[in-house]
């Protein structure tokens, strides 16, 4: 009976050490991962990208412009209306302009209000390009837009962010709208 008691002992202290041995892979396990995720973090944006441009650019494409299409409550985003200039650009809309010359005409108008671009300003300057990106080095960028405001002179940095659109139909490339700021002192 003796034996049978000291078996059950010795099968009871290896189960503890399996899960010890086990909780000590899993907090190691953890430990990496945070600091993976920390240092990913800390990294911050890439050079010559802003944040605080990435966010105003990717707002701007939600913005609801003043162009509807098919019926006047239905009045689309910059982000369709982008889609819609590059795989339609003879479309207008209801009101008779270009669906290209509204959108042009709305980034126009909320990058104006939003960056308020002067001398005095801690905006300078900035520059917006859309243009058709077909992921293959051969083939050329076919450019839709490209507007600004002010002049690039006197720039302390010059911040800029990136958006993608992707297009159906259309699987080799997709639309990029970039954003160039010319930040002052």
């Amino acid at each position: 009976m003796r034996k049978n008691k000291n078996k059950k002992f010795v099968k009871s202290k290896y189960a503890q050490h399996e899960i010890a041995g086990f909780v000590i892979i899993v907090a190691i396990v953890a430990i990496i991962g945070v600091i993976f995720l920390s240092l990913y973090v800390t990294k911050g944006p890439s050079k010559g990208t802003s944040i605080e441009i990435s966010n105003l650019l990717e707002a701007t494409m939600y913005y609801t412009s003043d162009c509807a299409i098919n019926f006047v409550p239905q009045y689309r985003e910059i982000q369709d209306l982008i889609r819609t200039c590059y795989k339609s650009p003879n479309q207008n809309c209801i009101d008779g302009r270009s669906v290209c010359s509204a959108l042009e005409e709305n980034l126009m108008e909320v990058l104006g209000e939003s960056l308020r671009v002067s001398p005095e300003s801690p905006y300078r300057a900035y520059n917006l390009r859309i243009y058709y990106d077909s992921l293959n080095d051969l083939e050329p960028d076919e450019e839709m837009i490209n507007f600004g405001d002010g002049k690039f002179e006197g720039c302390v940095s010059k911040p800029g962010g990136n958006h993608l659109i992707h297009v159906s139909g259309f699987s080799s490339g997709r639309l990029s709208v970039n954003l160039e700021v010319c930040k002052g002192s």
